[in-house]
Protein backbone atom coordinates (compact mmCIF):
# COMPACT_ATOMS: atom_id res chain seq x y z
CA UNK A 1 0.00 0.00 0.00
CA UNK A 2 1.37 3.44 -0.92
CA UNK A 3 1.80 6.21 1.63
CA UNK A 4 -1.46 7.71 2.83
CA UNK A 5 -2.22 11.26 1.73
CA UNK A 6 -3.57 11.90 5.24
CA UNK A 7 -0.64 10.25 6.99
CA UNK A 8 -0.49 13.21 9.38
CA UNK A 9 -3.70 11.86 10.94
CA UNK A 10 -2.94 8.69 12.94
CA UNK A 11 -5.15 5.63 12.54
CA UNK A 12 -4.93 2.14 14.04
CA UNK A 13 -2.32 0.19 12.08
CA UNK A 14 -2.79 -3.29 10.66
CA UNK A 15 -0.33 -5.96 9.61
CA UNK A 16 0.17 -6.33 5.86
CA UNK A 17 0.16 -9.37 3.63
CA UNK A 18 1.20 -12.06 3.97
CA UNK A 19 -0.42 -11.97 7.39
CA UNK A 20 -0.31 -14.77 9.96
CA UNK A 21 -2.92 -13.22 12.28
CA UNK A 22 -5.98 -11.07 11.83
CA UNK A 23 -6.96 -12.92 8.66
CA UNK A 24 -10.14 -12.11 6.74
CA UNK A 25 -11.64 -15.09 4.92
CA UNK A 26 -14.34 -14.04 2.46
CA UNK A 27 -16.60 -15.93 0.07
CA UNK A 28 -17.20 -15.64 -3.65
CA UNK A 29 -20.79 -16.82 -4.11
CA UNK A 30 -20.52 -16.84 -7.89
CA UNK A 31 -19.87 -13.24 -8.87
CA UNK A 32 -18.88 -12.19 -12.39
CA UNK A 33 -15.35 -11.29 -13.41
CA UNK A 34 -15.92 -7.53 -13.57
CA UNK A 35 -17.50 -7.59 -10.14
CA UNK A 36 -14.53 -9.57 -8.87
CA UNK A 37 -12.19 -6.96 -10.36
CA UNK A 38 -14.09 -4.17 -8.62
CA UNK A 39 -14.03 -6.16 -5.38
CA UNK A 40 -10.27 -6.61 -5.52
CA UNK A 41 -9.66 -3.00 -6.52
CA UNK A 42 -11.75 -1.82 -3.58
CA UNK A 43 -10.87 -4.16 -0.70
CA UNK A 44 -8.41 -6.75 -2.02
CA UNK A 45 -5.73 -5.56 0.40
CA UNK A 46 -7.94 -6.57 3.35
CA UNK A 47 -8.75 -10.12 2.19
CA UNK A 48 -6.45 -13.08 2.86
CA UNK A 49 -8.54 -16.09 1.70
CA UNK A 50 -11.48 -16.46 -0.66
CA UNK A 51 -13.75 -19.50 -0.77
CA UNK A 52 -15.26 -20.21 -4.19
CA UNK A 53 -18.80 -21.54 -4.05
CA UNK A 54 -18.54 -25.32 -4.25
CA UNK A 55 -21.12 -25.71 -7.04
CA UNK A 56 -19.05 -23.62 -9.45
CA UNK A 57 -15.92 -25.59 -8.60
CA UNK A 58 -17.71 -28.89 -9.20
CA UNK A 59 -19.07 -27.70 -12.56
CA UNK A 60 -15.92 -26.00 -13.87
CA UNK A 61 -14.07 -27.46 -16.88
CA UNK A 62 -10.28 -27.67 -17.07
CA UNK A 63 -10.15 -24.55 -19.21
CA UNK A 64 -7.76 -21.68 -18.45
CA UNK A 65 -10.25 -19.16 -19.89
CA UNK A 66 -13.19 -20.34 -17.81
CA UNK A 67 -14.61 -17.70 -15.46
CA UNK A 68 -13.54 -19.52 -12.30
CA UNK A 69 -9.93 -19.93 -13.42
CA UNK A 70 -9.74 -16.29 -14.46
CA UNK A 71 -11.06 -15.22 -11.07
CA UNK A 72 -8.56 -17.47 -9.28
CA UNK A 73 -5.70 -15.80 -11.19
CA UNK A 74 -7.14 -12.38 -10.36
CA UNK A 75 -7.34 -13.18 -6.66
CA UNK A 76 -3.83 -14.57 -6.63
CA UNK A 77 -2.56 -11.34 -8.19
CA UNK A 78 -3.87 -9.65 -5.06
CA UNK A 79 -2.10 -12.13 -2.73
CA UNK A 80 -5.34 -13.91 -1.82
CA UNK A 81 -5.34 -17.66 -1.18
CA UNK A 82 -8.24 -19.43 -2.93
CA UNK A 83 -10.05 -22.58 -1.77
CA UNK A 84 -13.14 -24.49 -3.00
CA UNK A 85 -14.93 -25.08 0.32
CA UNK A 86 -15.43 -28.13 2.49
CA UNK A 87 -18.28 -29.72 0.51
CA UNK A 88 -15.89 -30.51 -2.35
CA UNK A 89 -13.61 -32.31 0.08
CA UNK A 90 -16.47 -34.26 1.67
CA UNK A 91 -17.72 -35.44 -1.73
CA UNK A 92 -14.20 -36.49 -2.69
CA UNK A 93 -13.83 -38.39 0.56
CA UNK A 94 -17.14 -40.23 0.10
CA UNK A 95 -16.01 -41.30 -3.38
CA UNK A 96 -12.47 -42.24 -2.25
CA UNK A 97 -10.96 -39.60 -4.52
CA UNK A 98 -9.31 -37.25 -2.02
CA UNK A 99 -5.76 -37.38 -3.42
CA UNK A 100 -6.95 -37.06 -7.02
CA UNK A 101 -9.24 -34.20 -6.02
CA UNK A 102 -6.42 -32.26 -4.35
CA UNK A 103 -4.15 -32.80 -7.37
CA UNK A 104 -6.85 -31.50 -9.74
CA UNK A 105 -7.63 -28.50 -7.53
CA UNK A 106 -3.95 -27.54 -7.59
CA UNK A 107 -4.01 -27.92 -11.38
CA UNK A 108 -7.00 -25.57 -11.55
CA UNK A 109 -5.03 -22.95 -9.65
CA UNK A 110 -6.43 -23.31 -6.13
CA UNK A 111 -3.86 -22.65 -3.44
CA UNK A 112 -5.79 -23.89 -0.41
CA UNK A 113 -8.47 -26.39 0.61
CA UNK A 114 -11.02 -26.51 3.38
CA UNK A 115 -11.51 -29.90 4.99
CA UNK A 116 -14.62 -30.47 7.07
CA UNK A 117 -16.80 -33.20 8.50
CA UNK A 118 -20.18 -31.56 8.39
CA UNK A 119 -21.84 -34.66 6.94
CA UNK A 120 -19.06 -37.27 7.07
CA UNK A 121 -17.44 -38.96 10.09
CA UNK A 122 -13.63 -38.72 10.10
CA UNK A 123 -11.32 -40.52 12.49
CA UNK A 124 -8.27 -38.66 13.84
CA UNK A 125 -6.08 -40.72 11.49
CA UNK A 126 -8.25 -39.80 8.49
CA UNK A 127 -8.03 -36.12 9.36
CA UNK A 128 -4.24 -36.28 9.53
CA UNK A 129 -4.09 -38.23 6.26
CA UNK A 130 -6.27 -35.62 4.54
CA UNK A 131 -4.04 -32.80 5.72
CA UNK A 132 -0.91 -34.57 4.52
CA UNK A 133 -2.49 -35.37 1.13
CA UNK A 134 -3.30 -31.69 0.59
CA UNK A 135 0.13 -30.52 1.71
CA UNK A 136 1.72 -33.01 -0.72
CA UNK A 137 0.07 -31.01 -3.54
CA UNK A 138 1.41 -27.74 -2.17
CA UNK A 139 -2.00 -26.62 -0.87
CA UNK A 140 -2.63 -24.74 2.34
CA UNK A 141 -5.14 -26.45 4.59
CA UNK A 142 -7.86 -25.12 6.84
CA UNK A 143 -9.76 -27.71 8.85
CA UNK A 144 -13.13 -27.06 10.42
CA UNK A 145 -13.32 -28.20 14.04
CA UNK A 146 -16.54 -28.83 15.93
CA UNK A 147 -20.03 -30.19 15.30
CA UNK A 148 -22.38 -28.27 13.01
CA UNK A 149 -25.30 -29.45 15.15
CA UNK A 150 -23.82 -29.81 18.65
CA UNK A 151 -25.69 -31.98 21.14
CA UNK A 152 -23.72 -30.81 24.17
CA UNK A 153 -21.63 -27.96 25.53
CA UNK A 154 -18.36 -27.02 23.87
CA UNK A 155 -15.54 -29.17 25.23
CA UNK A 156 -12.46 -26.94 25.31
CA UNK A 157 -10.03 -29.81 25.90
CA UNK A 158 -11.42 -31.74 22.93
CA UNK A 159 -11.20 -28.75 20.59
CA UNK A 160 -7.64 -28.02 21.71
CA UNK A 161 -6.62 -31.67 21.21
CA UNK A 162 -8.10 -31.66 17.70
CA UNK A 163 -6.46 -28.39 16.73
CA UNK A 164 -3.08 -29.37 18.17
CA UNK A 165 -3.14 -32.69 16.27
CA UNK A 166 -4.08 -30.91 13.03
CA UNK A 167 -1.36 -28.33 13.53
CA UNK A 168 1.20 -31.06 14.12
CA UNK A 169 0.10 -32.74 10.86
CA UNK A 170 0.85 -29.54 8.94
CA UNK A 171 -2.58 -27.91 8.88
CA UNK A 172 -2.39 -24.13 8.45
CA UNK A 173 -5.63 -23.00 10.09
CA UNK A 174 -8.28 -24.47 12.37
CA UNK A 175 -11.78 -23.07 11.84
CA UNK A 176 -13.95 -23.07 14.95
CA UNK A 177 -17.44 -24.04 13.79
CA UNK A 178 -20.08 -21.31 13.70
CA UNK A 179 -22.54 -23.28 15.84
CA UNK A 180 -20.00 -23.48 18.67
CA UNK A 181 -19.38 -19.74 18.44
CA UNK A 182 -23.13 -19.09 18.72
CA UNK A 183 -23.46 -21.54 21.58
CA UNK A 184 -20.75 -19.80 23.60
CA UNK A 185 -21.60 -16.18 22.82
CA UNK A 186 -25.38 -16.16 22.42
CA UNK A 187 -27.19 -13.58 20.26
CA UNK A 188 -25.85 -10.62 22.27
CA UNK A 189 -22.34 -11.98 22.98
CA UNK A 190 -22.98 -11.80 26.71
CA UNK A 191 -22.83 -15.41 27.90
CA UNK A 192 -20.22 -16.51 30.46
CA UNK A 193 -19.37 -19.45 28.19
CA UNK A 194 -17.55 -16.91 25.99
CA UNK A 195 -14.57 -17.52 28.26
CA UNK A 196 -14.19 -20.90 26.51
CA UNK A 197 -13.28 -19.12 23.29
CA UNK A 198 -10.59 -17.18 25.13
CA UNK A 199 -9.18 -20.42 26.53
CA UNK A 200 -9.04 -21.99 23.07
CA UNK A 201 -7.28 -18.97 21.59
CA UNK A 202 -4.77 -18.86 24.45
CA UNK A 203 -3.98 -22.58 24.29
CA UNK A 204 -3.91 -23.02 20.51
CA UNK A 205 -2.76 -19.55 19.41
CA UNK A 206 -4.37 -16.75 17.41
CA UNK A 207 -2.11 -17.57 14.46
CA UNK A 208 -4.01 -20.88 14.01
CA UNK A 209 -7.62 -20.29 15.10
CA UNK A 210 -10.21 -18.86 12.70
CA UNK A 211 -13.54 -17.90 14.25
CA UNK A 212 -16.47 -18.73 11.97
CA UNK A 213 -18.44 -15.74 13.20
CA UNK A 214 -21.04 -14.16 10.95
CA UNK A 215 -22.91 -12.00 13.45
CA UNK A 216 -21.81 -8.35 13.54
CA UNK A 217 -22.27 -8.43 17.32
CA UNK A 218 -19.92 -11.41 17.53
CA UNK A 219 -17.37 -9.58 15.39
CA UNK A 220 -17.41 -6.69 17.84
CA UNK A 221 -16.86 -9.05 20.77
CA UNK A 222 -13.97 -10.80 19.02
CA UNK A 223 -12.16 -7.55 18.26
CA UNK A 224 -12.75 -6.17 21.74
CA UNK A 225 -11.42 -9.41 23.21
CA UNK A 226 -8.53 -10.22 20.89
CA UNK A 227 -7.91 -6.95 19.08
CA UNK A 228 -7.42 -6.81 15.29
CA UNK A 229 -5.49 -10.11 15.40
CA UNK A 230 -8.67 -12.23 15.49
CA UNK A 231 -9.07 -14.18 12.25
CA UNK A 232 -12.64 -14.35 10.88
CA UNK A 233 -14.33 -16.36 8.15
CA UNK A 234 -14.58 -18.24 5.88
CA UNK A 235 -18.06 -17.11 4.74
CA UNK A 236 -17.93 -13.33 4.98
CA UNK A 237 -20.06 -11.54 2.39
CA UNK A 238 -18.20 -9.55 -0.31
CA UNK A 239 -20.01 -6.30 0.42
CA UNK A 240 -19.21 -6.51 4.15
CA UNK A 241 -15.41 -6.53 3.94
CA UNK A 242 -14.91 -2.75 3.99
CA UNK A 243 -17.04 -2.32 7.11
CA UNK A 244 -15.33 -5.28 8.78
CA UNK A 245 -11.93 -3.66 8.28
CA UNK A 246 -13.19 -0.44 9.88
CA UNK A 247 -14.50 -2.48 12.82
CA UNK A 248 -11.11 -4.21 13.16
CA UNK A 249 -9.54 -0.79 13.54
CA UNK A 250 -12.27 0.38 15.98
CA UNK A 251 -13.37 3.02 13.48
CA UNK A 252 -17.03 1.97 13.28
CA UNK A 253 -20.06 1.82 15.55
CA UNK A 254 -19.60 -1.95 15.92
CA UNK A 255 -15.96 -1.35 16.86
CA UNK A 256 -17.03 1.18 19.48
CA UNK A 257 -14.99 4.02 17.93
CA UNK A 258 -12.43 3.07 20.57
CA UNK A 259 -9.51 4.72 18.81
CA UNK A 260 -11.35 8.04 18.84
CA UNK A 261 -12.66 7.73 22.40
CA UNK A 262 -9.19 6.89 23.70
CA UNK A 263 -7.83 10.09 22.18
CA UNK A 264 -10.71 12.13 23.61
CA UNK A 265 -9.97 10.73 27.08
CA UNK A 266 -6.25 11.46 26.68
CA UNK A 267 -7.05 15.07 25.77
CA UNK A 268 -9.34 15.42 28.80
CA UNK A 269 -6.57 14.19 31.11
CA UNK A 270 -4.09 16.71 29.66
CA UNK A 271 -6.51 19.56 30.29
Amino acid sequence: MTQRALDFIPIPERSRKPRTRGLTLARDYGIGFRQAQDWMESVGEFIDYIKMRHLFTLLAPLDAEHLMMRKIRLYREHQVEVNPGGTVFELAWLNKQVERCFATLAQLGFTAVECSENMIPLSPAEKVASVKAAKAEGLKVMFEVGEKYPTGALDVDMVVRDMDALKEAGCDLGVLEKSLMEQCLGPQADRPEAEKLVQIAERVGLDFVVFEAESVIHHGWLFRTFGPDASLGPNLEPEYIAKLEATRRTLSREGGYTFLSDQVQAMAIKH
